[in-house]
């Protein structure tokens, strides 16, 4: 039984690594140093902070280089933001299987979520910071247009969660995954398996039809 348990968590490891390679094709070697130099620079300094001239020197580019990906600082942060959006979507639908019933890919997706924010503390202050700032010009967090928002309009949908607006819900559900995420990160109290789980079955009664 042991044996069958890590064979699927190889393999589902492996199947995440691929999709972040594929996505990865995508954006050439020296666009991703740029972006994941950003993302250093933020943690560090916040948006104010963060210049090219620093930019530089953390992703080992040549200024040029960044101009020629990017035309101002504000076209880089956009960017930026549809970069790790994106590969953070990709990572967790790599892992969720759309043939799960509702329930589990319910449990499942707010799990995932969870993990790689505490395993990518800085994508968490980057999207945080980003949805605050003058960037957002669009003044929407990403929760209310992304593959969260159509996962929770699905249930209300399918009869699977009570009748609501869906941007209630994401307001529930995200808001609860970014709080546990901080709590863990940055504050003092670990939040155990027992303790993710009692979160989760808290929200799927409270909003499911069950």
């Amino acid at each position: 039984m042991e044996d069958k348990i890590l064979i699927l968590r190889f393999a589902n490891r492996m199947n995440v690594r691929s999709k972040v390679m594929q996505q990865s094709k995508e954006f050439s070697e020296k666009e991703i140093a740029i972006y994941e130099g950003a993302l250093e620079l933020v943690a560090k300094y916040g948006f104010h902070g963060t210049s090219m001239s620093l930019l530089t020197k953390e992703a080992k580019v040549a200024t040029g280089t960044i101009y020629h990906y990017f035309c101002s600082k504000d076209d880089l942060m956009k960017k930026m933001y549809r970069y790790f959006r994106t590969r953070l979507e990709s990572c967790i639908s790599s892992q969720v299987e759309e043939k799960q019933d509702y329930k589990e890919r319910f449990y499942l997706r707010w799990l995932k979520l969870y993990l790689y924010y505490t395993q990518n503390p800085k994508v968490l202050v980057f999207f945080e910071q980003y949805i605050n700032s003058p960037y957002n010009q669009e003044r929407s967090p990403h929760h209310f247009t992304g593959a969260y928002f159509k996962f929770l309009k699905e249930g209300i949908d399918e009869n699977y969660l009570k009748p609501a607006k869906p941007e209630i819900y994401v307001a529930m559900y995200m808001g609860s995954v970014v709080m546990a995420s901080k709590i863990n990160v940055f504050g003092s109290i670990l939040l155990d398996e027992t303790d993710r789980a009692l979160l989760i079955d808290k929200l799927w009664y409270g909003m499911s039809k069950v």
